[in-house]
């Protein structure tokens, strides 16, 4: 077995050649083409594609055989249909001879390909960033892995995938094999300085990671999770070619899988999707456990990306790292970084764009978010229109009671949080002010001020719309009013006034903020 031979053998290549024929398939064809990879090509015909692969041994696969072929073909299928069934049609033998291959046809069976629905290419995620994403994109990218995520069994513990020194192995790995591939001064000296980064981090979270394992969130997941592996179509989002080759490289950290994705979004200047992914994710999993391996597992997999854009333009390595990879690889060097953390409050009424705007926050400080709503939908239950009992005193107490902790969660973790909640209370800001004491970490308030013409003018369109996890309506807007506490002059905290009427692009400039990312700046770093 050659580790690095990607060429397949001569009579595979003649099949594969007969299959560009239309007339090798079992329905009309007016063209095929053919995508190749270094393990695989993709024979697109008409409304289908069929997914061959190379009869090829590397150091991380082996389809050497006709047998190894159509198990890992048949795995391909069972492990995708998780979450594009959909796609994944079957398995269909090819048959020969080789000069006259064809897609179940009469002769004998020469290999097989996996049955596959043609989708459009400009339909996968990495595409769809090109361009104006849309709003409601970052919540169901969360939602459709939480689900699958959700319904994954635990993996036993006789199985041995996913323990700490598997996890070390796999970042030493990788990490040895990018030191083989840059070999500019530059790039290697930073290859080095996250080689060293990535392995004491995987020592001193060992515990961590034996600890997630027997709490059973180490599963059979998808395994390479980056955005060109999504694809939206009509709105639903559908992970597609996860790892069939390696049960070791998929069954992995629930939040392993969920960082390539995160990470891939951040490399992709989409900061903000990837937050409020990672945010929707922890509301809809209450994995907050989670946070604290995460900016590991972000800088390995920017590193696994980096090591694949090197391979695919020089496999022997390169003075002349791709922009690609060099993207990759500053992703993971700002996640070596030291975490700044902080709590920030939002404080306004119900209709000032304290959610839409806290999301652009979170995004420029890399920090979670924590929705009162959401909360309280969790606690009381949602669906049936606005319940007195909601937002009644004790019930309001429990909300913040609730966010309180989640917050110290999410810091305890080493990272900065944004908790999304009206604080129109002095009590509620004292909560959060005291906790933040406790934790010795920064406070800041932002008081997101409107017209409040403004702001019922957006309660009622919002109530038009529906879908916002917000129930406050008119009424409510009224108890806020009159009920509102101002603030005193010896409440603790960085209070920062923020225009709240402005377009939503104004949110986008990180000056819009400031001082905030100066008060961050000189917070205190995470342990």
């Amino acid at each position: 077995m050659n580790p690095t031979e990607t060429t397949a053998p001569p009579d595979q290549l003649r099949m594969i050649a007969a299959l560009r024929r239309a007339v090798a398939y079992p329905f009309p064809v007016s063209q095929v083409a053919v995508i190749e990879t270094h393990i695989s090509w993709v024979l697109l015909a008409g409304e289908h594609a069929f997914k061959v692969k190379k009869a090829v041994g590397l150091d991380f696969l082996d389809y050497c055989t006709l047998d190894d072929r159509r198990f890992f073909c048949e795995e391909e299928l069972r492990l995708n249909r998780r979450t594009a069934p959909g796609i994944y049609l079957g398995v269909v033998p090819i048959t020969g001879p080789a000069d006259d291959a064809r897609i179940d046809g009469p002769g004998a069976i020469i290999d097989y390909a996996v049955h596959m629905r043609r989708f459009d290419e400009d339909a996968v995620l990495s595409k769809l960033l090109d361009d104006a994403p849309p709003a409601w994109l970052a919540g169901r990218l969360a939602e459709a892995v939480a689900r699958f995520h959700l319904a994954l069994p635990a993996v036993p513990e006789s199985e041995r995938h996913g323990r700490p020194e598997d996890v070390l192995q796999s970042c030493a790995q990788v990490c040895a094999r990018l030191t083989t591939l840059a070999t500019d001064a530059g790039a290697l000296d930073m290859v080095r300085r996250l080689q060293s980064w990535s392995v004491r981090e995987a020592i001193r979270l060992a515990p961590v990671f034996a600890a997630r394992r027997e709490q059973g969130q180490v599963r059979e997941c998808h395994g390479d999770l980056h955005c060109g592996n999504v694809l939206v179509e009509d709105g639903e989002v559908m992970p597609f070619d996860g790892i069939e080759f390696s049960a070791s490289l998929r069954t992995i950290d629930v939040i392993d899988d969920l960082a390539f994705l995160l990470m891939d979004l951040q490399a992709r200047r989409h900061p903000t999707i990837a937050q409020s992914c990672l945010s929707r994710y922890l509301e809809l999993t209450g994995d907050f456990g989670g946070l604290v391996p995460l900016h590991f597992y972000l800088a390995y997999r920017a590193q696994v990306r980096a090591m694949v854009e090197i391979m695919q333009v020089a496999p022997g390595g390169t003075a002349e790292l791709p922009d690609a990879a060099l993207r990759y690889l500053d992703c993971a060097r700002r996640q070596a970084l030291p975490s700044r953390r902080a709590i920030v409050l939002t404080h306004g009424f119900s209709g000032v764009g304290k959610s839409e705007l806290s999301l652009r926050l979170c995004g420029h400080i890399g920090a979670v978010r924590l929705r009162a709503d959401v909360v309280r939908a969790q606690r009381f239950g949602s669906g049936t229109g606005r319940s007195p009992d909601k937002y009644s005193a004790g019930a309001t107490d429990a909300t913040y009671e609730c966010l309180a902790d989640q917050a110290a969660q999410v810091v305890g973790a080493g990272w900065p949080v944004v908790v999304d909640a009206t604080f129109l209370k002095r009590r509620q800001r004292a909560r959060f002010a005291a906790l933040a004491e406790r934790l010795a970490v920064p406070l800041a308030i932002i008081d997101f001020q409107a017209p409040e013409a403004l702001l019922r003018e957006r309660i009622a369109r919002r109530a038009n719309i529906g879908g916002d996890p917000s129930e406050a309506d008119q009424q409510v807007l009224d108890l806020q009013v009159a009920g509102a506490e101002p603030f005193a002059l010896d409440e603790p905290g960085l209070l920062i006034p923020y225009d709240a009427s402005r377009s939503l692009a104004v949110a986008d400039a990180i000056d819009a903020w400031q001082p905030l990312p100066a008060l961050l700046a000189r917070g205190p770093a995470k342990p």
